[in-house]
């Protein structure tokens, strides 16, 4: 099994590009870090986490994704399993280097890792990083409003963690984008 776990990581990248993202994502994140300026900390803790799930959303393809559906392999839970370690590592970075709150993180971690997966799904492994650094693009331009509820699904990433909309918003990407990868994989 550990064999197994070994040349999977090898075959997405991972040694590679974990490093590289943990990295990208506490350095941008630190660079932004101001809690005199919430809303600056914030503004870069998102966009942070979008490039840190930009760089390791690469991985979730392999080289062959038509080998990837024809294998014996339950193919679904080492995908599942791969979207969530993207999360808790981009997570992780954040929480390190960030003094924004903890739950904006947690809800933005988790739809940003559906919104990468979904890319994958969609558009391949190789464009995997779209979705999340432009909606997290877009919601770091376009101020946080509470109304319409239009602005406020387009801006979920910069609520305020008590934002019901916006955890609505994160939980519906992050299934659709983790069920969508699991069951179909990256795009050939």
């Amino acid at each position: 099994m550990m064999r197994l776990l070994t040349l999977y990581l090898r075959s997405r990248q991972v040694p590679r590009a974990a490093p590289a993202a943990v990295v990208a994502t506490a350095a941008l994140a630190l660079v932004g870090n101001e809690p005199d300026h919430p809303l600056q900390t914030v503004t870069f803790a998102v966009l942070a986490l979008a490039l840190g799930f930009g760089v390791l959303g690469l991985g979730l393809g392999g080289a062959d994704p038509e080998l990837d559906r024809t294998g014996a392999l339950p193919w679904w839970r080492w995908r599942t399993t791969h979207t969530a370690a993207i999360a808790v590592v981009v997570l992780a970075a954040g929480l390190a280097a960030t003094s924004a709150p903890t739950g904006l993180l947690v809800r933005d971690a988790a739809g940003l890792a559906g919104l990468t997966a979904l890319a994958a799904t969609a558009f391949g492994n190789q464009l995997a990083w779209t979705l999340p650094i432009a909606w997290g693009g877009v919601a770091a331009v376009v101020p946080p409003v509470a109304d319409p509820v239009v602005l406020v699904v387009l801006t979920w990433p910069m609520q305020p963690p008590d934002s019901g909309v916006a955890a609505v918003t994160a939980v519906v990407l992050a299934c659709a984008g983790s069920s969508a990868y699991a069951v179909r994989g990256t795009r050939s």
